[in-house]
């Protein structure tokens, strides 16, 4: 079956509007980080390992209202949730604007945590709209591509944040002279979200898929209730490996970064420059590993990525501090982590069903954020115990082994007997006769 020409549209409207969201969580974010860092304008506020403080701030309300998310994305139409969610993406844009003007922390870090609650209200319907305007037998190459997309993005925040703190903050050892400029975050921030919010209305109209559902305005229950839907199949299985990944990665590997600044002796805007390398790496291994899938889901990328990430990690862990072998490692870091992301992603969507997709999805977003908030705990610890940054990605090739270990005792199998009983129920007239869709070309 075919795509009309307004999903292909749409699935582009989607990229773009998710891009736009990702591109400002991680600018807002890359001040606020770079701000609390050591050296940072905000620095002595929250003491040593203060950066944790921010990622805190992004991660826990997408622990707290991504299953009250869920239910939305499942009632109403996953389109018009979208639409309003970027719409209020605005207002938060104001409010960080006005926080940065006034160099108050406490205003800045509560417009990062509604960003990070309007974000939480998206997730469940961007990647539940995927699977109602692509193909199955193309969802691999579909979140290959919108995380190459959203990597992408987070290049671009991650490389602005660093060049705008620079900007709102200069050093006065190194630019004694420069004037800060307190408007210009803030204003990035507030054209990002309104070309997000443009681009969701080309999203194309969708039905709800569970539109008798009644929405229950408790934080943890549907998480809990989603759970025990779950619990014993193979799909509860893959949120776990994707979470126990996700606590290397995003809740550990990734706060290490900031501290290049004072590791290599470089500008914020030259960290920046390591975030984005990674970003782009992730990003392009996210799209190479869509692209291997084909029409399949093929989890023996996953050691791969795995293997190849805990290797990185202990190297990171004991290489010199040079800026290109720091670079070279990052690089091939990334590359290698878009191996797992990929099928295990693509798996959560396809082994849920369409009534209880936003649900589960929730809960993956969820379960995804407390592993980043116990990631940034355990740096917060080992960095206030004395452990230097670049030590603690040996911490993390340990946490590496273990995951690996995991995949190869249990989940493996798991998956695969999985995915080959998902094949056979598959209507096999309807894969084999789909001609290719541009969609996701």
């Amino acid at each position: 079956m075919n795509h009309p020409p307004s999903n292909r549209i749409g699935f582009l409207s989607l990229n773009v509007t998710q891009a736009c969201g990702a591109a400002n969580d991680n600018i807002l974010k890359q001040v606020v980080v770079f701000g609390l860092a050591s050296g940072g304008i905000w620095a002595d506020q929250l003491g040593s390992g203060g950066q944790a403080i921010g990622s805190l701030c992004l991660a826990v309300p997408f622990v707290l209202f991504s299953g009250f998310a869920g239910q939305f994305s499942d009632r109403y139409s996953k389109r018009d949730v979208s639409v309003i969610v970027k719409l209020s993406e605005i207002v938060i844009a104001l409010v960080a604007m006005a926080g940065l003007w006034l160099v108050d922390l406490w205003t800045v870090l509560a417009s990062l945590i509604l960003i990070s609650a309007q974000s939480a209200f998206f997730g469940p319907a961007k990647y539940g709209i995927l699977p109602e305007i692509v193909d199955a037998k193309h969802l691999s190459r579909a979140n290959g591509t919108i995380n190459m997309f959203t990597y992408l993005a987070v290049i671009l925040g991650c490389a602005l944040g660093g060049p705008l703190y620079d900007a709102y903050a200069p050093d006065r050892i190194k630019f004694p002279e420069a004037t800060p400029n307190l408007w210009l975050p803030g204003l990035v921030i507030l054209v990002v979200g309104i070309a997000g919010t443009a681009a969701s209305y080309g999203i194309p109209r969708l039905t709800a898929q569970n539109p008798t559902l009644k929405i229950r305005p408790v934080l943890f229950r549907t998480y809990f209730e989603t759970w025990r839907e779950i619990a014993g199949t193979a799909l509860a299985d893959v949120i776990i490996a994707w979470s126990c990944f996700y606590f290397i990665v995003g809740g550990v590997a990734l706060l290490i970064l900031p501290d290049y600044t004072t590791l290599l002796d470089i500008s914020a805007t030259e960290t920046a420059g390591l975030m984005a390398i990674l970003g782009v790496s992730i990003g392009v291994g996210d799209f190479v590993a869509g692209r291997v899938s084909g029409h399949s889901v093929r989890p023996g990328l996953i050691p791969i990525g795995a293997i190849g990430t805990t290797v990185m990690y202990f190297v990171l862990g004991l290489i010199p501090q040079s800026f290109p072998l720091v670079a070279s490692c990052l690089a091939l870091t990334g590359f290698l982590a878009g191996f797992f992301m990929v099928p295990l992603q693509t798996m959560t969507q396809i082994l849920s069903t369409e009534e209880q997709r936003g649900r589960v999805l929730g809960l993956w977003t969820c379960l995804s954020f407390v592993a980043i908030i116990l990631g940034n705990v355990l740096f917060v610890v080992v960095r206030r115990i004395g452990v230097p940054s670049q030590r603690v990605f040996l911490i993390c090739g340990v946490l590496g082994l273990i995951c690996t270990g995991m995949y190869y005792l249990k989940w493996r199998a798991i998956f695969e007997q999985a995915l080959q009983k998902q094949r056979r129920a598959e209507p096999v007239s309807e894969l084999e006769s789909a001609p290719p869709t541009a969609v996701v070309m």
